[in-house]
């Protein structure tokens, strides 16, 4: 099979008018600037501003009266850039065919009870009478997020971490070319599963299959595609999904970046769902168009390979000011992508709002018990420790291109090994005071090595 990019920005609709640049709660470009930008970016010129600054947040879309779609263009540029100049050695740590990535490290911290339910999840082969539920590269360095619950028992869950999310967050980087490839082996592996209904735990999983790989990449999936989300509030409304708890929790709302590639649809149903759960949702002052992204975009962006982590969590700062100053006392996510770096910079800032997955919410609704929050800090931790390791280690790499986009036969980037001084970091950080200690020394050194 072989297929061709298409490229979504519409040129022959902007008319340079700068309002994208200008509205971005990001960049917050003047309108001459914006539209000097806008122009610079459509003849392939430099880019004083977005090239180096956007979060990818995918706002800029929203704010076009023209629908030109000016994201897709900073991605065709940022394309470009990867052509050139290749990644940053630490985007490893985001590459499940590279050696030294999260889910390899992760490996050795996870506990038995994980280590049953991943294996479980990803060694299952479907059937063509399934209905799956694809777990996702991110809830699998949280599966305690839905392990173990009575809504698995509607699907048959199946975790593939070497399809990338469909490709979504090598897409938010401007890795087009390679989100081509995936979009064409996805397929492949759909196809031969035969099954015919598949739900997707990420908004940007359905949004991808449904949306980016016909439109934009030249593959079209024949499967049903849901939003699971929508599952569990139609579920509920129908009373298969019983919520005999009633929360009485006053929250704020995290809406991901991909949630506006759909709008209303994915934004209303997490706070129906919320809503139902006997939850009050207070609102923050950034929210659903006009959402601050949870930092994870902000390394889209990267200028130099040290300042990654430092620019992504001084980003996710802004959404935890932004929810402290609600007052609810939970901040929710309804993606797992977000949650594992939010729950790291809540660590790093040592922020007191709680912070949850909306699964976790309904879970706690329908009744069941979460070892919360020991499972998130513990994972937290683990985050940061990998985090750290990796950032020591790519500072003696070159950028790197991704050649391999499956895993080979031995699954030999999968398998963890000794990293004896990662291990050491992770024993450290069982220690209060030395938690206290690095997250204090993390944000001191903030301002000093992050470019955003």
């Amino acid at each position: 099979m072989s297929s061709k990019r298409i490229p979504a920005f519409r040129e022959d609709l902007c008319d340079l008018c700068g309002l994208c640049f200008n509205l971005c709660p990001v960049l917050k470009l003047s309108l001459e600037e914006a539209k000097e930008e806008i122009h610079n970016l459509i003849k392939g010129q430099k880019s004083k501003y977005v090239l180096s600054k956007c979060n990818t947040c995918l706002s800029c879309n929203l704010y076009c009266p023209q629908n030109a779609n000016p994201y897709q263009l900073i991605l065709e540029r940022w394309n470009d850039l990867y052509i050139k100049r290749g990644a940053p050695p630490l985007y490893c740590f985001v590459c499940p065919t590279e050696d030294r990535n999260i889910w390899q490290l992760l490996n050795l911290f996870l506990s038995n009870q994980e280590r049953r339910w991943i294996h479980r999840w990803m060694n299952y082969t479907p059937k063509s009478e399934d209905t799956l539920l694809l777990i996702g590269n991110y809830t699998h360095l949280l599966p305690f997020i839905i392990g173990g619950s009575r809504l698995l028992d509607y699907f048959k869950p199946i975790d593939r971490i070497d399809q990338w999310e469909g490709g979504a967050y090598l897409y938010q980087g401007g890795y087009l070319d390679v989100v081509q490839k995936i979009a064409e082996r996805t397929k492949r592996e759909f196809d031969s599963w035969g099954a015919k209904n598949i739900v997707a735990s990420l908004d940007a999983l359905d949004h991808l299959f449904n949306e980016v790989h016909p439109k934009e990449m030249g593959v079209r999936h024949e499967q049903n595609f849901t939003n699971f989300h929508r599952w569990i509030s139609d579920n509920i409304n129908s009373g298969e999904i019983s919520l005999t708890n009633k929360l009485n929790l006053t929250v704020t709302v995290h809406d991901n970046c991909y949630s506006k590639a759909n709008g209303i649809v994915y934004w209303e149903h997490p706070r129906k769902i919320l809503n139902k759960c006997g939850c009050s949702i207070i609102e923050m002052k950034h929210i659903k168009q006009d959402s601050l992204c949870c930092g994870f975009g902000a390394g889209a962006s990267w200028v130099k390979n040290i300042s990654l982590p430092f620019d992504m969590i001084s980003e996710g700062a802004k959404k935890f000011k932004e929810a402290e100053e609600t007052g609810a006392k939970v901040l929710v996510s309804y993606c797992s992508g977000c949650l594992y770096l939010m729950w790291a910079t809540k660590e790093l800032f040592r922020s007191k709002i709680d912070l949850l997955h909306i699964v976790e919410v309904v879970r706690m609704a329908m009744g069941e018990k979460l070892n919360y929050p020991k499972d998130h800090i513990k994972r937290a931790w683990d985050i940061i420790a990998i985090i750290t390791y990796s950032l020591m280690l790519s500072t003696f790499k070159k950028n790197f291109y991704i050649r391999n986009i499956t895993y080979d036969n031995d699954f030999i980037t999968y398998k963890p090994k000794k990293h004896l001084i990662l291990k050491l970091i992770r024993y450290l950080f069982d220690f209060k005071l030395i938690r206290i200690v690095y997250a204090k020394l993390f944000r001191l050194m903030m301002p000093i090595m992050k470019t955003q």
